[in-house]
């Protein structure tokens, strides 16, 4: 029987396929447009719902109608006679009461409750997480990832909610209400009279009170976003809130922001009892004029005690469906409320967007061009104010400067993380604005100055992006960064062990250096013929850093390489060093010829001390680190 239910329910289940690529371009950013863009692949589930839904209502308002008729027929024939002129008619209902209605009731329910709400909310989330997944790094940057998050798996939620209820609740209750209608006019035209009166005045509150219903719930849901943004924010960072903030003052902010949910979510409720009120005074309307209005008749004679009686039953039937029409209403339009928040997100145009049939990049020996590069995030002033650079294949190249004069952000436009608000940069020839985004990155490796890992397995964060990958080769790169040690000893709280243990959100359950060491074995497995490190072995002691810097030179060897360093030791060594401050080259040469020169370069490098690899700068002083600053936007 189980089996048997199973395969109906799964048949409901794949009515749709919730893994719909859309369009490609940029999501509407009104909520009627946006929800119409994911209709297509709903269409065949939608249909059927629309249908089940009228035969069901349909049914509902049969079996009102024929209970007046069976009180005409028990008040105009005998006892005796009952079964014998009426048994097919009675026989008749009874399958309708046991048969068919349970049957149409469950497959409505089959196809809004699985059909459409399994389904829809995953489409959602499917498409929205393909547009967001092409936005740049950059575009990332200027919001809260919790907040963005939030509204991604919510944004399911809401617009199947907006779905749902209107199909479940207004559509059915629309249906029943013209059923009821067409039945009361046939048997006499005066009966249906106060329906009319009555939806007129429920559709005129309606219509004054729906906008303000909607901007309420649209200030709420903003007002919690900004809530829960705020919430991820501080556990995110809670070790630095700990040392730095008070309870009082952690307190006060979230108490603050809690309030100010309450006042909106408030303002919202004030409408909603509101509307609630008014609703229920209808609800004594229509029952006390249907079912006064039906006495009256049946007094002149113009209508049968059946008729009365389902007259007050259909007037009792049409007070819950108000009801339940009206918390439909408001549940459509806080969630459209909620939409149209979650839109914030979801439907901003790429800043970044893919060339239309954009080639890959041709990886060949790693030559790296950058014309006249200019990047300033929009300000006018900071980052790049014009650089141009001829790295060659092979080449280790250093950048250096003050913080803040644009090294990362070099760095951030070779990666394309940024498009240069003027200039180009060419890989091979190639211009990196014309070539397919995820090629370029495929053949760039970084280790950045914050090793970043996810909450999954070392396994998992070491091949990450590479499918397939022997267990040989993840652990053979794991020893050249001096990480298999330590990830043997791993064990999470859950029992897993090794390259089995999971790292905890951003790798927290980890120190810094075995982040960095983990990251580092990362870029080795990929083996990209470009090579960024930023500061990549600053998190490590000097013991552990001397082995990776060894390691490194293994890895870069037969690489193009560029590395951002402030400690100034671990690039002396590389073919050429770039000096930039406020954005421009100031210098560039060997690290002999800098000392040499005496400029800048040579002022950072003397100003170092406590030396740290132990490497003799060109004055004979042993080379020292300090404080690694900021990354500079």
């Amino acid at each position: 029987m189980f089996t048997l239910y199973d395969r109906l329910t799964r048949v409901a289940l794949n009515l749709a396929n919730p893994y719909v690529h859309g369009s490609g371009g940029t999501p509407p950013d009104q909520v009627w447009p946006y929800l119409k863009s994911h209709m297509r692949p709903l269409r065949r589930v939608l249909v059927l719902s629309l249908i089940i839904t009228v035969f069901t209502a349909s049914i509902e308002v049969w079996l009102i109608g024929y209970a007046g008729r069976l009180i005409d027929m028990l008040a105009d024939t005998a006892p005796a006679e009952i079964w014998h002129d009426h048994r097919w008619s009675l026989i008749g209902a009874a399958s309708m009461v046991i048969l068919l209605r349970p049957l149409a009731q469950f497959a409505r329910h089959s196809v809004n409750d699985i059909g459409l709400q399994c389904n829809a909310a995953n489409l959602f989330r499917f498409r929205a997480h393909d547009h967001l997944t092409r936005q740049s790094v950059g575009w990332f940057q200027e919001d809260l990832a919790g907040r963005t998050a939030s509204r991604l798996v919510l944004l399911g939620n809401y617009a199947t909610d907006v779905i749902y209820q209107s199909l479940n609740a207004v559509a059915f209750g629309l249906v029943y209400m013209v059923g009821i209608v067409t039945f009361m006019a046939g048997t006499d035209i005066r009966l249906a009279l106060p329906l009319f009166v009555w939806l007129a005045i429920y559709i005129t509150i309606m219509v004054l009170i729906v906008p303000r219903m909607v901007r309420a719930m649209e200030d709420f849901m903003a007002t919690k976003s900004a809530l829960l943004g705020r919430v991820v924010d501080v556990f995110s960072n809670f070790d630095t809130i700990s040392l730095f903030a008070r309870s009082e003052d952690i307190e006060a902010d979230h108490r603050a922001s809690l309030e100010e949910t309450r006042e909106k979510l408030f303002h919202a409720r004030q409408i909603s009892v509101g509307m609630r009120t008014v609703t229920v005074w209808l609800e004594g309307v229509i029952m006390a004029g249907f079912v006064g209005y039906g006495i009256w008749l049946w007094s002149q004679g113009a209508a049968s005690i059946g008729l009365v009686s389902a007259a007050v039953a259909l007037s009792l039937r049409i007070t819950t469906m108000a009801d339940w029409v009206s918390e439909a209403v408001w549940s459509i339009f806080q969630q459209v409320g909620s939409v149209r928040e979650a839109l914030r997100s979801i439907s901003q145009p790429l800043t970044i967007p893919a060339l239309v049939g954009a080639a890959e990049l041709a990886v060949g020996p790693g030559e790296i061009t950058i014309q006249g590069a200019q990047h300033h995030y929009g300000k006018g002033q900071g980052g790049l104010a014009g650089i141009d650079l001829h790295i060659q294949p092979g080449e280790k190249v250093g950048l250096v400067g003050p913080s803040g004069a644009g090294k990362s952000t070099l760095v951030n436009l070779i990666l394309r993380f940024y498009d240069p608000e003027g200039g180009r940069i060419m890989i091979d020839g190639q211009d990196i604005s014309r070539v397919d985004q995820q090629s370029l990155r495929r053949a760039i490796g970084m280790v950045s100055q914050q090793a970043a890992l996810l909450n999954r397995s070392v396994r998992e964060n070491i091949a990450l992006g590479q499918v397939g990958v022997p267990q040989a080769q993840i652990e053979a790169a794991a020893r050249q960064a001096r990480a298999h040690e330590f990830i043997c000893d791993l064990q999470d709280s859950n029992g897993r062990a090794g390259y089995d243990a999971h790292v905890g959100e951003r790798g927290v359950k980890l120190s810094g250096g075995q982040r960095q060491r983990i990251a580092l074995a990362r870029v080795i497995l990929k083996n990209a013929p470009i090579l960024i490190l930023d500061e990549a072995t600053s998190a490590l002691d000097s013991e552990v850093e001397a082995e990776i810097q060894a390691a490194l030179k293994h890895v870069m060897r037969d690489k193009t390489v560029i590395a951002i360093a402030h400690r100034l030791s671990t690039i002396a060594e590389l073919d050429r060093i770039v000096v930039i401050e406020a954005g421009q080259i100031v210098e560039n040469g060997t690290h002999q010829e800098l000392l040499a020169a005496g400029k800048l370069y040579a002022t950072l490098w003397n100003r170092q001390s406590g030396g740290f690899i132990g490497d003799q700068g060109g004055d004979g002083r042993q080379s020292g680190e300090v404080p690694a600053p900021r990354r500079e936007r």
